[in-house]
């Protein structure tokens, strides 16, 4: 076999190999991810769980009532085991977590799962609406204003989305309200119906948190978009008499993916924030709700519940994101040769 004729072959065997190895990286990136995801959410867990702990509140005394004696308060953190200690406690409350038992409202006595993941469901039709809402109105924005860096439509849109990121949930919840629903009767003030089916009841909260996303996520897919564009095979198919049109979707996309994609995850971490505030001016049944009438009620049970389960909806949405950057850009693969 001569020099040529190995040289080919060792090429040939050596590219499935480094296929091989790639998607091999892409495993590792993915399960170390995997992994740290997990450990996060334990440590939300653990924190949480310390957070509430510190509470100068007694779950007995929120549970009978301040006409309660010593006695019945006594007999009461005993029934629960409220007397055990703290690290015996949190096993328990973890592993009831992990068995989908968030255990019981310490005012009501119901199961905390039998309210929590109907609100869960309602939250979560609030934020992904809101997100779509944002994500189709701040793309377009920014690839007309990247196109043009500084110029009118680029300062316009940039003035509109600063002025709007400016303006806190409730004020914006507020005047949305007052002028689709009181002022007009377009919508309904108050968004309880939506339990019953009524879609209207979901539109003051996803035009609320919608709205306010529209700045984040135009802010930084322009950024991302302006980078891409200034790629050098980006430049070149300009240069070559591609048309803007062919350029944005077949270059400048795929390259921005990545941001853009990272962006709306982060966008739904800042909502998720936001759906608390917003679900309260309307009357939303969701976490947001759920979690303040636990902290209104002092009920400790149902505090730690939504906390945990946000934490770990924030973290898992991270986790998605980064994993699908992984397996869109070869590069961050760590296994990539």
């Amino acid at each position: 076999m001569t020099d040529i004729e190995r040289a080919i072959e060792s090429k040939s065997a050596a590219g499935p190999r480094a296929r091989a190895w790639r998607r091999g990286g892409a495993a590792r990136t993915l399960a170390l991810k995997l992994v740290v995801g997990l450990t996060t959410i334990w440590l939300a867990s653990v924190v949480v769980f310390a957070a509430v702990e510190v509470l100068p509140q007694d779950p007995a005394r929120a549970a009978l009532g301040l006409d309660s004696s010593a006695a019945q308060r006594a007999a009461f953190r005993a029934a629960h085991g409220l007397n055990d200690p703290a690290v015996i406690r949190y096993l328990r409350w973890a592993g009831g977590i992990i068995r989908g038992d968030f255990g019981s409202s310490i005012v009501s006595g119901r199961p905390i799962a039998e309210e929590l993941w109907p609100r869960f469901y309602y939250t979560a039709i609030l934020a992904l609406c809101a997100v779509a809402l944002s994500v189709i109105v701040a793309l377009p924005l920014a690839l007309v204003a990247a196109r043009r860096p500084g110029g009118p439509f680029d300062a316009t849109a940039n003035l509109l989305t600063l002025t709007l990121h400016a303006v806190p949930e409730f004020a914006l919840g507020l005047v949305l309200a007052w002028l689709l629903a009181a002022k007009f009767a377009l919508l309904p003030l108050v968004s309880t119906g939506i339990q019953d089916g009524d879609l209207s009841a979901l539109v003051l909260p996803v035009l609320t948190l919608g709205l306010l996303g529209i700045s984040y996520v135009y802010r930084f897919s322009r950024l991302g978009v302006i980078e891409a564009g200034q790629a050098p095979f980006v430049r070149s198919a300009a240069l070559r008499g591609v048309s803007p049109r062919r350029v944005t979707i077949h270059h400048v996309l795929p390259v921005a993916s990545s941001a853009v994609i990272n962006v709306v995850a982060l966008q739904v971490v800042y909502l998720l924030g936001g759906v608390v505030v917003v679900e309260n001016v309307f009357s939303y049944p969701g976490l947001g709700t759920l979690l303040i009438t636990g902290v209104e009620n002092n009920d400790l049970p149902v505090i730690e519940a939504v906390a945990v389960v946000i934490s770990a909806l924030l973290v898992v949405i991270n986790m998605f994101a980064d994993s699908v950057v992984v397996l869109l850009n070869p590069r961050m693969r760590g296994g990539s040769r």
